[in-house]
């Protein structure tokens, strides 16, 4: 799996323009971040989900998906930074060896994936975003595992403070519609009754 992940890193990074050796030096950077142990949702798996998710749409281009590579490198659970660090982290490394529009499109896609913005309506970051949040409409044994992996994220949170937060980021996503594309609609009605389910799952012990 290791070399399937660096292959499909520095093919992508090949059709953006940065050179094989550069790309080969700065997988193990990628690597090492998405393997912090702190991390047991936003980890490599889940960029191979986003990836295949991203194939079956039929809608990619390259920006999208370096934008998929990057959108969590840097990941604190409780931070309120991390898409804005990600996206100076793909400047930092990538931005001078790619043409300024595709860094400007990258960087402007990895913003996107911040769910305190509001959707701008743009059909890249409604695509990207889209695919981030396709966990939510999957089955409900594999929304569950994902709950899990978010709680475990989260360990060092207290129960109730946890549940607070929670509540209030699960009610975001049911006051509005949850996904733009034509593509991903179809996911909204067991995104919806999954995220009803786990409301009703948090009961705060007294």
């Amino acid at each position: 799996m290791n070399w399937h992940h660096q292959n499909r890193f520095i093919e992508a990074c090949l059709r953006v323009g940065v050179k094989e050796e550069l790309a080969g030096a700065l997988w193990p950077v990628l690597k090492r971040k998405y393997s912090e142990s702190h991390r047991h949702y936003h980890n490599l798996t889940h960029i191979d989900k986003m990836l295949a998710a991203l194939g079956e749409s039929g809608q990619g281009t390259d920006e999208i998906e370096m934008a998929i590579w990057f959108h969590d490198v840097i990941y604190e659970p409780k931070a309120v930074c991390n898409e804005a660090d990600s996206a100076r982290f793909f400047v930092r490394h990538l931005g001078d060896l790619v043409n300024s529009s595709v860094a400007k499109s990258v960087s402007r896609l990895i913003l996107a994936t911040d769910p305190r913005r509001q959707r701008s309506g743009r059909a890249d970051e409604d695509l990207l975003v889209d695919i981030d949040l396709s966990i939510l409409g999957s089955t409900w044994n594999e929304y569950e595992r994902y709950c899990k992996a978010i709680r475990e994220e989260y360990r060092q949170v207290a129960e109730d403070e946890f549940i607070t937060g929670r509540r209030a980021v699960l009610e975001s996503f049911l006051s509005q519609p949850i996904y733009a594309t034509v593509y991903f609609s179809k996911l909204e009605s067991s995104a919806r009754d999954n995220l009803q389910r786990e409301l009703g799952n948090l009961v705060k012990i007294p």
